[in-house]
């Protein structure tokens, strides 16, 4: 007999949108080139990290996944994913007008557009969050498909299936269209994509070739189509 998941996955409401922004700052807290391109204050990274969840309730194709420890009371949130589904015939979507802008309007008193002056590395931090968002046109176009923009775990969801459940949620409704996904991969996070059958299509090197981000796909289910 299997035993029942330790959470529960529901869509996001606006209510929980500090708790994913406090999850996502917990997650990728000790990422080596988010300590250098990530907002240098705890102010700025919540502030980002409000504006991407956010930012899913003003899109009627993204679809903020939460998952959550229903066990405790009240319940508590142990991760959450960001899936956007792309029709054909739109550019992809770019997480900087997502966090970036809104961030900025946020913490720098509506002037807009500056926030990676709070970072270690500005010029980092702009090369990377650029190059995320030109690979994903160069590789994708406007086909349709499935992006996974963001996914993160607390650290004390980890080891509980969290992100293999949160996964598994955009994978199905890619299989049901028919249609590719697209990801962008940490190296923490690329073994658990590859088991799901995402394959690398282009490696970038960060950090003096200490940080790896890999451009990854997941090919359209065969015998169905878009």
């Amino acid at each position: 007999m299997s035993l029942a998941k330790p959470f529960t996955l529901r869509p996001a409401i606006p209510a929980d949108i500090p708790a994913c922004a406090s999850t996502a700052a917990a997650a990728f807290a000790d990422s080596p080139l988010i300590r250098v391109i990530g907002p240098s204050s705890e102010e700025h990274t919540l502030a980002f990290w409000t504006a991407v969840a956010a930012s899913a309730f003003d899109d009627p194709n993204a679809h903020l996944i939460v998952a959550e420890d229903t066990s405790t009371s009240p319940a508590s949130l142990l991760g959450f994913a960001k899936w956007v589904y792309v029709p054909a015939g739109s550019p992809p979507p770019n997480i900087l007008d997502a966090g970036v802008a809104f961030a900025s309007q946020a913490t720098d008193g509506g002037e807009g557009g500056r926030i990676w002056a709070q970072t270690a590395d500005p010029a980092l931090a702009e090369r990377f969050f650029r190059e995320q968002n030109e690979r994903h046109v160069k590789y994708m176009g406007q086909r349709e498909h499935w992006y996974l923009e963001v996914i993160c775990t607390r650290p004390e969801g980890k080891g509980k299936g969290v992100g293999s459940g949160l996964l598994t949620w955009g994978v199905d409704r890619a299989d049901a269209n028919g249609c590719e996904a697209y990801l962008e991969a940490s190296p923490e996070g690329r073994p658990l994509f590859e088991k799901f059958g995402w394959r690398v299509l282009e490696r970038l090197e960060y950090l003096d070739g200490g940080y790896v981000e890999c451009s990854m796909v997941r090919d359209a289910a065969l015998g169905r189509g878009c």
